[in-house]
C-alpha cells in the first residue's frame, strides 16, 4: 500500500508471451511485492504486437503458450499471497490496446479476434464485460511510423505511460482530458533487472481489486482513478506537439489528418 491506498500495476510483460521482456514472470512478484504494489495485471502482447509465441500454431495452442507468463506469475503469487490478474496488449498500426476484464476463454472462443479491426475489438470486448484502454497514445519511437487516435473504441487513456518520454505522456494527459475519459497509469515494465521504485507507475484505489474485471468495470463505471507516478508530467502547454504523423479515427472508419483532441 501507498499511503493507505491499494497500489496496481497495470502495464507489464513477461517472456513467456512478449519478446522485449526478459524476464520470467514468477521473478516479478517478489520485486513488486517489495516496492509496495497490492497486485499486478499481465499485459503481454498478442498476436499483432511483439508477441514472441509462434503464430503458426493450432489456435488453442496459441492461446495456451500467450497465457503462460499470466499463469507462472499467477502461480507465483498465489505462494507469496499476492493478487495477479489477466490482460493482453494488442496492436494495430503501431497503436496499441490494453484490455482489461476478460480471460482465457474468452480467447478459445474468439479466434476470429486475429483479424479483428479496432471497432470489431471494442465491441467484443464490452459486449463480453471487458474495456480498452490505448496505450501510451503519443509515443514516437522508431518502430511507429504515425500516430492513431481511436476516441470512438476506447474506454480509456493510459494518460501516463513510465517508459514514455515527459511530452507524449503530457499529450496523452491533454488528450484524455478533451474527450472526458479515464485516464490511467502503467509502467510498461518488461525487465525484473531494471526494476526501481522511481521508474514505476500504477493506479491507486481506495478499496482493493478483486480481479481483473472488477478493474474494468471501475474504468467502465467512471471511479475514481488515482495515478501513481515516478514523477510529474509536463504541464498542458500549447506548445508541446506530436512527434509523428496523427491521424483521428472518425466511428465511420474514416480519418482525419492532425487531429490531436476532441472539439
Amino acid at each position: 500500500m501507498i499511503n493507505g491506498k491499494y497500489l496496481y500495476e497495470t502495464h507489464m510483460h513477461t517472456m513467456e508471451a512478449s519478446k522485449c521482456s526478459d524476464s520470467p514472470a514468477r521473478e516479478y512478484i517478489a520485486r513488486y511485492r517489495d516496492f509496495g504494489y497490492d497486485g499486478i495485471i499481465i499485459t503481454d502482447h498478442f498476436y499483432h504486437g511483439n508477441t514472441c509465441v509462434d503464430r503458426s500454431l493450432p489456435w488453442p495452442e496459441f492461446v495456451r503458450r500467450f497465457c503462460l507468463g499470466y499463469h507462472h506469475a499467477r502461480e507465483e503469487g498465489e505462494r507469496q499471497g499476492f493478487p495477479v490478474y489477466f490482460g493482453w496488449e494488442e496492436n494495430f498500426r503501431g497503436d496499441e490496446f490494453l484490455v482489461y476484464g476478460l480471460n482465457e476463454q474468452f480467447m478459445l472462443a474468439h479466434p476470429e479476434m486475429t483479424s479483428w479491426t479496432r471497432a470489431e475489438q471494442y465491441e467484443a470486448v464490452r459486449a463480453a464485460g471487458g474495456c480498452v484502454v490505448q496505450a501510451h497514445p503519443f509515443r514516437a519511437r522508431d518502430y511507429i511510423r504515425d500516430i492513431w487516435l481511436s476516441p470512438y473504441f476506447v474506454d480509456g487513456i493510459e494518460g501516463v505511460n513510465a517508459t514514455n518520454e515527459d511530452p507524449w505522456n503530457t499529450l496523452a494527459l491533454r488528450y484524455a482530458a478533451s474527450l472526458r475519459l479515464p485516464v490511467t497509469a502503467g509502467s510498461d515494465n518488461h525487465h525484473v533487472t531494471t526494476m526501481r521504485r522511481e521508474v514505476l507507475a500504477g493506479v491507486l484505489f481506495d478499496e482493493p481489486l478483486t480481479g481483473s474485471d472488477d478493474y474494468a468495470r471501475r474504468i467502465l463505471n467512471g471511479d475514481r482513478i488515482e495515478l501513481y507516478l515516478p514523477h510529474d508530467p509536463l504541464p498542458y502547454t500549447p506548445d508541446i506537439t506530436p512527434d509523428k504523423p496523427v491521424y483521428w479515427l472518425e466511428r465511420d472508419g474514416t480519418s482525419v489528418p492532425g487531429r490531436t483532441v476532441a472539439d
